[in-house]
């Protein structure tokens, strides 16, 4: 048989049979043959009988996890594509799941929809086939957002998954690290992308105005009502309506958000009469939800009812080089905007702002630059360019220490175990520091069962900073192998 005509072989390994033959019956319409395991042991036994064209792989086993099932397929099929399967609370494994040889995620529950445009992914062998896909781990811009970083790419996946849904997204981060531009981008993945997107600042809407700005009111309602007004709930009506600054909002109108959203009705301020839209809803908060709650200061049931799909931002010092590449957009753009000739950076300033911690996350760096570009001239941004709250050694010295305190770890942990008191110590038995630093991280992954998270707490750095350390050594490797 032509291998064209061949029928595609998936592997899917999931414990929950319900589960399992309900994402078999959305693959139905490829044309698929899928066959289901429930256990580790039986996904390994089932490739020795006949290696499928791409495994569907459970992160929750209940034998042994995904990750000892997914090394061992990369040790025996390395091109073998692996799709891991996982729930909200576990993204960060299945991220890590990629770094290792996973070639995509899904968050579950997931729809019809979504599982299928990632098994067509996932099986085309020819890249010119998948142009119709974002390619996350190589281009530098996603929806309005720049930058490769694995806690990013973890947000794009999540957004992908989300946006095809009518579920809530309730986005929480730092103030600057793009919380509306996430909403936009969950807006325009959506099939709502061609209809209203409106977006309501709840902290920066007066307290007796709020209401009649989210759900509109009629002519001689209050003072100074001269004529009737929409509200946001009507102009998104078909569309997505985004809720910034959420816990800012009164509590007397969280009940009767509340009411909306468990019936899809509402008032107008000062009308009697009752009206129906149909809006998907995205929520952001700076602040954690939860704690809120606790305080008293945001309703439970509304909390419940809004903190579905939960994206959380990461702030721009835990996103690696990324603040590079969104520095260079920046500088291109405002550039033009002032009719300056800037068009990059010295690697001297670009060393600072790797070491910067930017509290102010995206939009400190859009300020920085803006100030840089109206301020000074040339082609090259240099370091007595910087503003001082940037070009300070101390400021600079300070943040790194913060970010990425691994040499202290190295040389209070793995140096003193393993060489002795500096006393002791010769010339000879010096190692080169990312050695040292490569087996102290390796050492902690092992004692925490491969937990990188635990792991990045224990070492008193980010996730993201082992992350992208893994992912350097990787790919030092592969170029050593590639050179031998």
């Amino acid at each position: 048989m032509d291998s064209k005509q061949k029928v595609r072989q998936v592997l899917m390994v999931e414990d929950t049979a319900s589960v399992a033959a309900l994402y078999k019956s959305y693959l139905n319409p490829l044309g698929l043959n899928v066959n289901i395991v429930g256990t580790g042991a039986d996904a390994l036994k089932a490739m020795k009988a006949s290696v499928p064209d791409l495994i569907l792989l459970d992160l929750r086993l209940p034998d042994m996890t995904g990750m000892e099932v997914l090394e061992d397929v990369r040790g025996n099929h390395p091109e073998l594509p692996v799709v891991i399967m996982t729930a909200h609370g576990s993204i960060d494994v299945a991220v890590e799941a990629m770094r290792f040889g996973a070639k995509d995620f899904l968050i579950k529950p997931c729809e019809a929809d979504r599982l299928r445009i990632t098994v067509n992914n996932a099986l085309k062998r020819d890249k010119d086939d998948s142009k119709t896909r974002t390619n996350l781990t190589q281009g530098a811009q996603y929806q309005g957002f720049i930058g490769t970083s694995l806690p990013m790419q973890a947000v794009y996946r999540v957004i992908e998954s989300a946006a095809s849904s009518r579920a809530t997204v309730f986005i929480t981060g730092e103030s600057g690290t793009g919380k509306e531009v996430c909403a936009e981008a969950v807006h325009a993945a959506s099939p709502r992308s061609n209809m209203p997107f409106v977006a309501l600042n709840c902290a920066a809407i007066p307290k007796e105005l709020i209401e009649s700005e989210l759900f509109g009111h009629v002519k001689g309602a209050f003072t100074g009502a001269l004529t009737e007004r929409q509200g946001a709930v009507e102009l998104a009506n078909k569309g997505t309506l985004f809720l910034d600054e959420l816990c800012e909002m009164d509590l007397d109108l969280q009940s009767k958000l509340l009411r909306f959203i468990q019936t899809g009705t509402y008032q107008k301020v000062g009308s009697s009469v009752t009206n129906s839209v149909d809006v998907r809803f995205v929520c952001a908060t700076n602040r954690n939800p939860w704690e809120e709650v606790k305080q008293g200061r945001f309703r439970e049931d509304l909390y419940y009812r809004l903190h579905v799909i939960p994206i959380s931002l990461p702030p721009l010092r835990e996103r690696g080089d990324d603040v590079i590449e969104i520095a260079h957009a920046l500088l291109g753009h405002i550039s033009v905007e002032e009719s300056k000739r800037f068009c990059r950076f010295s690697p001297e300033v670009l060393e600072r702002f790797r070491q910067h911690a930017w509290p102010g996350n995206v939009r400190e760096l859009q300020n920085v630059i803006r100030n840089i570009v109206v301020l000074n001239d040339g082609e090259e941004v240099l370091t007595q360019m910087l503003p001082p709250s940037v070009s300070s050694d101390s400021g600079a010295e300070i943040a790194s220490s913060k970010r990425e305190p691994t040499s202290s770890v190295s040389e209070a942990g793995a140096v003193h175990q393993h060489m002795g008191t500096p006393s002791a110590v010769t010339p000879g038995q010096i190692e080169p520091l990312w050695q040292v630093e490569k087996r102290t991280i390796q050492h902690a992954i092992a004692a925490c069962d491969g937990n990188i998270p635990r792991a990045a707490g224990l070492l008193e750095v980010s996730p993201s900073t082992i992350y992208r350390k893994l992912q350097a050594w990787q790919e030092a490797e592969s170029s050593q192998r590639e050179s031998d």
